[in-house]
């Protein structure tokens, strides 16, 4: 996840008409509140296997702020409209791809038999579906990643949660992250 975007654009083959891209995202949350507050540990969840909850720490930012980036690998067709979010941190259906960003209990370990006091703390979900065919190419073209901010911490005072409003939806990352 570390290093420059790796931003390509190929033909998948698989059907006509169809690329494959790949392009980073950056999510900043901003000021989530302290996991240990909650005996939690917080990232970016891993979609590769459930059994073992995989989460990916951000980068933590002098403010307070924490940074998460990945890559993802965008099918385009021929329309607007026609793009399917792959790769390992992308959840739910074709049609309504998001990240998630994880609050999970930091006494958990994996093939630990499953407890009800140990299921997720909270998990914020961040849906792709706003993105468009521009914004994808202005992300191949420049290098740059898209990015999108949300609100770490809920109106309860603790970690935000379910379907999280996107502060100024997807945009072009005004600089590349940083080695």
């Amino acid at each position: 996840m570390n290093g420059q975007p790796r931003m390509t654009k190929r033909s998948s083959g698989k059907s006509q008409g169809r690329t494959e891209t790949v392009i980073r995202l950056r999510v900043i949350c901003l000021s989530p509140p302290a996991p240990q507050k909650f005996g939690a540990e917080f990232g970016l969840q891993d979609n590769s296997t459930a059994s073992d909850w995989v989460i990916h720490p951000g980068k933590q930012q002098t403010n307070g702020d924490i940074h998460f980036e990945c890559e993802c690998r965008v099918s385009t067709g021929p329309h607007p409209d026609d793009l399917n979010f792959l790769g390992p941190f992308t959840h739910g259906p074709r049609t309504k791809r998001f990240l998630y960003l994880s609050w999970r209990p930091k006494a958990w370990r994996p093939s630990q038999p499953e407890s009800p006091c140990l299921s997720w703390v909270r998990r914020m979900k961040l849906h792709l579906g706003t993105i468009t065919h521009a914004q994808i190419n202005q992300a191949i073209r420049s290098n740059c990643p898209l990015e999108t901010s949300v609100a770490g911490t809920g109106p309860d005072g603790g970690p935000s949660c379910g379907s999280v409003p996107l502060i100024g939806g997807w945009k072009l990352a005004k600089s590349k992250p940083k080695p």
